[in-house]
């Protein structure tokens, strides 16, 4: 019935829709049309919104600065430079906080270092009930410097296409004033803005960043005319993590997980900046050389107490360049701790005094009449605090310096005899002379590991070339003769070491005939030679023994100073320094002394150093340290392409003692996993995967049939479940 009554009037319908478009026609003409089109409206807003970004970027373009109102401008993009538009509005910005400081000249003898002062400060005095056993007498009220990190949102106005603008609620014109702090704005000086930003509490949504500018000329500062010294790359993450969201990292981000920049960290820990409760220096450089002395004791947000006399180095802390990174990948201004600043320097000179005229009258009595005022009071240019690190750079020369390494082909075993030859020469390749007549050297020891394929298993041998007299020699090149009795095919592929120690001098920088120089360096330089690869035949183009890894990347945190001028020495007094081979020389699954211990605290080298860093050695063996990486980030020691686990088919199983004093043995790829995976985190479920897969974990002795396991095809780097895939592998 409807359809009928629709269809019943269809020229009523017509007649009104003629009719419509009879008065709009008539309307347009009465208009008029002068024959231009319209201009066109402004383009729509393209950009993403931060639930929709995976990483987030800002850039600080510039800074105005009107009456003492602080007006920050800056674009917000992903990382892919995509503007991202709704910063001011996005309910998941949990942290924002931005702060301002000037650099202020110091005034004194020698150059000072110019110290950032932060406008936004307050005198924080200690809670009684937060201070630490035996540090009553430290507390008290300190100046803190800090951010404007309370406004957040309401202080941003959103300019359009990722465009935005920061005004500070703190006006610099009216500071809150502390007596000591000259808080005057002055335009002429350098100022630093530095902003950090956190979205959804997501780490992967986490920047710091700064900006340093010359109010008065509104021009961005030049390196030359800010305070930078040091970069977080080359400093820190040479040594530590910046894995920041995985739980197992130790990671250089503090402060509720939201700081990790040091331009950033600079403002705040300002050389007047001081903890209440235990009167510690806030101050960075001070707080960094007490952190790594290990004493160091803060109390942090709600009486958190953060103590750091656990903390091992695993450097020579007396070579300030551990840290201290210079060259053409560093700030200008890299050299500026060579220079005298009470609290930095006292904190290793006068430990445990953190008043300036205490560590000046300290410093004073200690060394004047012993050393020249120009040593600690240097101008800028001069070596200054750089005559710490003299004898590194003695060191240094002589590693970079001396080359001792056996001739390949010209080994032979003939009648119990080992003949073979050995170049000594210098970088340049100038000759020098045999061991025996070398006045300089302490130590030189060739160590012969034979079974390249079989991690060294088929043997090894040390010879002491400082002892043997050559029987020839020409040109550097000296040939030898001794006696030896070690029963292996002449045929199998062997890789030869060479280690020196040889006596440097502070001074000159350079080699030294031993105990010939007052200035002598305390400890000699420990010079390791690359394998060199052999056999007992002569034979030449064997394989080498698999490269795991590689001295430079022990050398990250190391820094191949394994003889510390002060503090431990590395095992074997650093004689042996040659991760790359010589230490598996003996450290390999055949070495006697690992077999009457329990499997973690094993000596073999893969089990050894996985263990060691990963803190999973026991009893008399364990050596607790802080190892300053992610433990699961293989990339730390390995270099990429070595985790292919094939290499480990041809290698014998490891041979431990069990709770019950019984020998048993562990197939070597399973050795190397539970040397991180097993041991007092052992789990049955591990271990049935395993043994599941042909490996061995604690089986009786003769278990293992070389080449049984299967776990490179699926743990295999480079595979779907690769080491480096389940593993938060980093290669940088």
């Amino acid at each position: 019935m409807k359809l009928h009554s629709q269809s019943k009037w269809p020229n009523l319908n017509f007649l009104a829709w003629l009719l419509g478009t009879f008065l709009l026609a008539t309307a347009l003409v009465g208009c008029g049309d002068d024959g231009k089109d319209g201009e066109n409206g402004p383009p729509g807003e393209v950009g993403l919104s931060l639930a929709n970004v995976d990483g987030i970027e800002a850039h600080i373009n510039s800074v105005n600065i009107d009456a003492g109102k602080v007006t920050v401008n800056f674009t917000f993009t992903n990382k892919n430079g995509v503007a991202i538009t709704d910063l001011n509005t996005y309910p998941g910005v949990d942290v924002l906080g931005l702060g301002i400081a000037k650099l202020v000249p110091q005034s004194g003898k020698g150059y000072k270092t110019p110290q950032w002062v932060s406008y936004i400060n307050k005198k924080v005095s200690p809670e009684a009930g937060y201070i630490p056993p035996g540090f009553e007498s430290k507390a008290k009220a300190q100046i803190q410097a800090g951010i404007e990190s309370n406004c957040k949102q309401e202080c941003l106005k959103n300019n359009g296409n990722g465009d935005y603008s920061y005004t500070f609620k703190q006006n610099l014109a009216s500071p809150e004033l502390i007596e000591g702090l000259d808080l005057v704005y002055d335009p002429k000086l350098t100022h630093r803005v530095t902003m950090e930003l956190r979205v959804d509490k997501d780490p992967n949504k986490l920047l710091n960043t700064h900006y340093d500018f010359i109010p008065a000329t509104g021009t961005e500062a030049t390196p030359e005319q800010t305070r930078t010294v040091e970069f977080l790359g080359p400093s820190c993450l040479r040594c530590h993590s910046n894995d920041y969201d995985h739980p197992w990292a130790p990671t250089l981000i503090f402060h509720g997980d939201r700081r990790y920049a040091i331009a950033n960290c600079q403002v705040c820990h300002t050389s007047y900046s001081g903890d209440p409760e235990t009167g510690s220096p806030l101050d960075f450089g001070t707080m960094l050389h007490d952190i790594h002395k290990a004493q160091y004791l803060v109390v942090g947000f709600n009486g958190t107490v953060h103590d750091y006399s656990k903390l091992t180095f695993p450097a020579d802390m007396y070579d300030c360049r551990v840290c201290h990174q210079e060259g053409k990948n560093s700030p200008v201004d890299a050299d500026d701790f060579r220079y005298l600043r009470a609290l930095p320097c006292g904190s290793c000179h006068v430990v445990g005094v953190t008043d300036r005229a205490e560590i000046k009258t300290q410093m004073h009595d200690k060394y004047i009449g012993k050393v020249e005022c120009a040593l600690c009071h240097a101008d800028k240019g001069e070596p200054g605090a750089a005559h710490h690190f003299r004898d590194a750079i003695a060191k240094d020369n002589a590693r970079l310096d001396y080359k001792a390494a056996l001739v390949a082909n010209s080994v032979r075993l003939e009648s119990g005899q080992l003949k073979f030859a050995v170049s000594f020469k210098d970088s340049k390749g100038t000759p020098q002379p045999s061991p025996n007549t070398d006045n300089r050297l302490l130590y030189s020891r060739m160590r012969l590991g034979f079974g390249n394929q079989v991690d060294f298993t088929d043997g090894g041998s040390r010879i002491d070339l400082l002892a043997l007299v050559p029987v020839s020699g020409s040109n550097g090149v000296y040939q030898y003769e001794t006696p030896f009795s070690l029963s292996v095919a002449a045929n199998v592929p062997a890789t030869a070491f060479i280690t020196t120690r040889m006596c440097v001098d502070a001074v000159t920088e350079a080699p030294v005939a031993c105990n010939t120089s007052a200035d002598q360096t305390r400890n000699p330089a420990v010079i390791p030679g690359e394998g060199v690869v052999f056999d007992l035949a002569g034979n030449t183009g064997l394989p080498a023994r698999r490269n795991v890894i590689e001295n430079s990347t022990c050398a990250n945190c190391h820094d191949n100073k394994f003889l510390a001028k002060f503090g431990p020495k590395m095992t074997h007094d650093g004689n042996y320094s040659n991760f790359e081979g010589e230490c598996q020389t003996c450290h390999n699954p055949a070495f006697s002394r690992s077999a009457g211990k329990p499997f973690e605290d094993s000596l073999d080298f893969k089990v050894l150093i996985h263990a060691l860093h990963a803190n999973k050695r026991t009893g008399s063996a364990a050596k607790p340290i802080t190892f300053p990486e992610n433990y699961g980030d293989c990339a730390s020691c390995h270099v990429k392409g070595s985790l292919t686990l094939t290499a480990l088919a041809n290698v014998p199983a490891d041979v431990a003692t069990d709770a019950s004093g019984n020998k048993v043995e562990y197939s070597p790829i399973t050795a190397s996993c539970l040397s991180c995976h097993g041991g007092r985190d052992n789990q049955e479920s591990l271990l049935s995967h395993v043994r599941n897969n042909g490996g061995v974990a604690g089986g009786t002795l003769g278990s293992y049939q070389v080449g049984s396991e299967t776990c490179a095809i699926c743990h295999g780097e480079g595979k779907s479940a690769g080491v480096d895939v389940v593993h938060p592998v980093n290669f940088k």
